[in-house]
């Protein structure tokens, strides 16, 4: 905590720079963090509700929910081994943790979520989406998701440093893991005797609680509540150990 309360403003800067850098030259610029997820929902929900008739209630709003935190995982990981690899120069000619780095990569990433939920906030409430209680936890699973992010690419980043062709693995790690995510489907057509080795994936069960607090005006079950934040606590810690082990070295293997 000491190291990021003392380059709180280098960490600031990085991501800001790194923010305005996503979306330079760009004719819609910022636009495309939203319209990406909403070309995203056209074509699935043409294949899945207009195909393949998927039966869920509220499923534009369904599956936009579901977009949007999994193009948040996915971007920011895969943003965060780029950004590590982009700014090696910084790392070997400014004496700074590797940590700084990532966690700017980080904040940058995070900035894009909240602009595109806000944007889908507006849009939900403009038809007829109301808050209620509920809706306040729902910011606790967007907390969840950024804790998951974080302790992934603690994780990542080191590997990505250490094996090349790392970058390429995770690339198809995400293809499966999308699929193995209820993002287009409900978990409800998970086989029961499946349904308790899916339930380890966190990601899925960030999105299913999330969708519960925004679309069903519910609150999901306390006990997996606890379960979903003892797996993206273990998740952290896991990449805590990794990263001290191997963040030391990580600036000669870039």
């Amino acid at each position: 905590m000491n190291l990021l309360r003392k380059n709180a403003n280098m960490i600031r800067e990085l991501a800001w720079s790194d923010f305005k850098l996503k979306y330079y030259g760009s004719f819609l610029g910022l636009l495309w963090s939203f319209l990406r997820p909403v070309f995203m929902l056209g074509i699935l929900y043409l294949v899945f509700y207009s195909f393949f008739k998927v039966n869920v209630e509220h499923y534009v709003w369904f599956l936009l929910i579901g977009i949007v935190f999994w193009n948040f995982f996915s971007d920011a990981t895969k943003d965060g081994m780029q950004n590590i690899v982009s700014k090696a120069h910084i790392l070997k000619n400014i004496n700074i943790s590797p940590l700084i780095i990532v966690i700017s990569s980080l904040l940058q990433s995070f900035l894009t979520f909240m602009i595109t939920l806000i944007v889908l906030f507006l849009i939900l409430f403009a038809f007829g989406f109301y808050p209620t209680a509920s809706f306040f936890l729902f910011w606790f699973y967007v907390a969840l998701t950024t804790i998951l992010v974080l302790g992934t690419l603690l994780v990542t980043i080191p590997l990505s440093a250490r094996f090349k062709d790392f970058g390429h693995l995770w690339d198809i790690f995400l293809q499966m893991l999308f699929w193995m995510t209820p993002i287009v489907y409900s978990e409800s057509l998970v086989p029961a005797s499946y349904i308790k080795w899916y339930l380890l994936n966190p990601l899925s069960r960030v999105i299913m609680d999330a969708r519960t607090t925004i679309l069903y005006h519910a609150f999901p079950d306390p006990k997996q509540i606890f379960i979903t934040l003892g797996i993206v606590s273990l998740i952290l810690l896991l990449g805590c150990v990794i990263f001290k082990r191997f963040g030391k070295t990580l600036t000669e293997e870039l």
